[in-house]
């Protein structure tokens, strides 16, 4: 059989062959890296210029800031907004553009970012002079090892789904009473900082009133103002519904939920009703208080915020405590400040300066093209109330005489006058009884405070005579000529 084996490769031959395959591979290698890069390039190309498109053509402001919180790049939609362009901005601090106003808050958010957290927050201000709201997001910007080099800010303007609701609460209210009068002094005091506050009072006595009150007149009035009723919202959700939940954290979580304290970056939370709140709730409330932050429902994360809490309640939280239904480290720990405000009783008369504010209001809710007028007579009748149901109770009587004037001249038919619920009696007294009280020394005159008890009694003698002027004028012990007079120089219209 017939078998030829090849000839061996000499130690020379070896050595071409491998030079020959050294450089061939190193010529294969050398193109695929060209094409890999020439890929890359390409696709680096392509990702600049979709970023490009997005960032020159978004209507949200988009721009940059460095670690020294100085602006590096700005889009057109930011420059349209300043009035600026990108080269006068660049290089610029937000205390060069805006005004130390709010600069450290500025700077405490792009401190966090920096430090690797993402915030997100409602934040309402005056822009070239017109107010505007918008939902900025921070997040920090990373280089290609991963490293913190800066922030990326995203600013959505949303004034129009806010639908314009700037306050209308001014920081110097005007309010006759002596106990109103020094129960906004003190708010005026505790709105320069951030303790906590617990708001005491009556139930409708206008809590919530007061605790927009103190926003508004805070550095933290550009944030937004939420406010949640404990007892309105079931054991099971209220974690969920303060601290936000992760997505499949329990049934029907169905995506991850950011709670009230994270909604209210930069603002104020008011937790009314705050005696409502289940125990075990106390105790992360309690945490939070200490160290400004809480986890998620199904969370890991520490999420930290700089929110401001204020509590509120009509109970006697120390009769709770001794009950066993109040945490006593928590009361301590949200009592720094303490405010009572006065039922509406005691200071009845800041009756006429509540009346045009609660009527400012159902004007807009209502959709009244004019305010509405209120008399004298009218007037007179809400003062001598004791109103049991105190600024909640003035409120209804308003919107139920409104509705039944047509959003005009409210009259005393339109206060449902009748004995027990009558805004012109005094509630728990006797069918033959009737008061009227003035104020010493006041702003009217002896004989304005006379035509007014004179307008008085004649109001009170038609009521309970059902409008008949014989009567009327027999309780009064006058002729029905003279009840006439009256009326005519109080300024009855004839047909009443």
């Amino acid at each position: 059989m017939y078998s030829e084996e090849p000839d061996a490769f000499d130690d020379e031959e070896v050595k071409l062959l491998s030079q020959l395959a050294d450089d061939l591979g190193y010529g294969v290698s050398t193109l695929k890296m060209r094409a890999e890069k020439e890929t890359s390039d390409l696709a680096l190309l392509e990702s600049e210029q979709r970023f490009r498109a997005i960032f020159e053509g978004a209507q949200d402001c988009i721009f940059l800031k460095d670690r020294s919180f100085r602006y590096t790049l700005v889009n057109p939609a930011t420059e349209k907004l300043l009035g600026l362009p990108a080269s006068k901005i660049i290089g610029l601090r937000y205390q060069d553009l805006f005004g130390e106003e709010n600069a450290d808050r500025v700077r405490d958010l792009d401190t966090r970012v920096l430090e690797g957290e993402s915030i997100e927050e409602e934040r309402t201000g005056n822009i070239n002079g017109v107010p505007m709201t918008f939902l900025n997001t921070r997040i920090p910007w990373r280089d290609g090892q991963g490293n913190i080099t800066g922030i990326l800010s995203i600013s959505r303007d949303i004034t129009e789904r806010k639908g314009m609701e700037f306050s209308s609460l001014e920081c110097d209210a005007a309010y006759p009473s002596k106990a109103m009068r020094a129960t906004l002094e003190l708010a005026n005091a505790v709105a320069r900082n951030d303790s906590s506050i617990l708001l005491l009072g009556e139930s409708g006595s206008g809590k919530d009133y007061l605790a927009k009150y103190i926003h508004d007149c805070s550095h933290r009035a550009g944030g937004p103002f939420l406010s949640v009723n404990c007892a309105s919202i079931s054991a099971q959700l209220a974690e969920s519904e303060l601290f936000g939940h992760e997505k499949g954290s329990f049934t029907g979580a169905v995506a991850r939920k950011r709670g009230l304290l994270e909604l209210a970056e930069g603002g104020t939370l008011l937790l009314n009703e705050i005696g409502e709140l289940p125990l075990p709730l106390q105790a992360k409330l309690l945490t939070f208080l200490d160290t400004r932050k809480f986890t998620r429902v199904g969370g890991e994360k520490e999420i930290s915020t700089s929110a401001r809490l204020m509590t509120a309640t009509n109970r006697d939280l120390k009769k709770e405590i001794e009950a066993g239904r109040f945490r006593e480290d928590l009361f301590y720990r949200m009592n720094v400040m303490a405010i009572t405000l006065p039922p509406l009783r005691e200071r009845l008369d800041d009756i006429p300066v509540v009346v045009q504010e609660i009527l400012a209001t159902l004007q807009s809710t209502l959709q009244i093209h004019e305010m509405p007028i209120v008399d004298r007579q009218v007037m007179s009748a809400l003062k001598r109330y004791d109103w049991p149901g105190n600024v909640r109770e003035l409120r209804n009587v308003l919107e139920r005489a409104l509705i039944l004037s047509h959003g005009k001249r409210l009259e005393l038919e339109g206060l449902t006058i009748h004995r027990g619920g009558d805004p012109a009696a005094k509630q728990g007294t006797g069918e033959d009884q009737a008061e009227f009280s003035v104020s010493f020394p006041g702003d009217q005159s002896l004989n304005e405070m006379t035509k007014e008890l004179k307008r008085f009694m004649v109001n009170e003698a038609l009521q309970r005579s059902d409008g008949s002027r014989q009567k009327a004028a027999k309780l009064l012990g006058i002729s029905r000529y003279s009840l006439k007079h009256y009326m005519k120089t109080l300024g009855y219209a004839e047909d009443e």
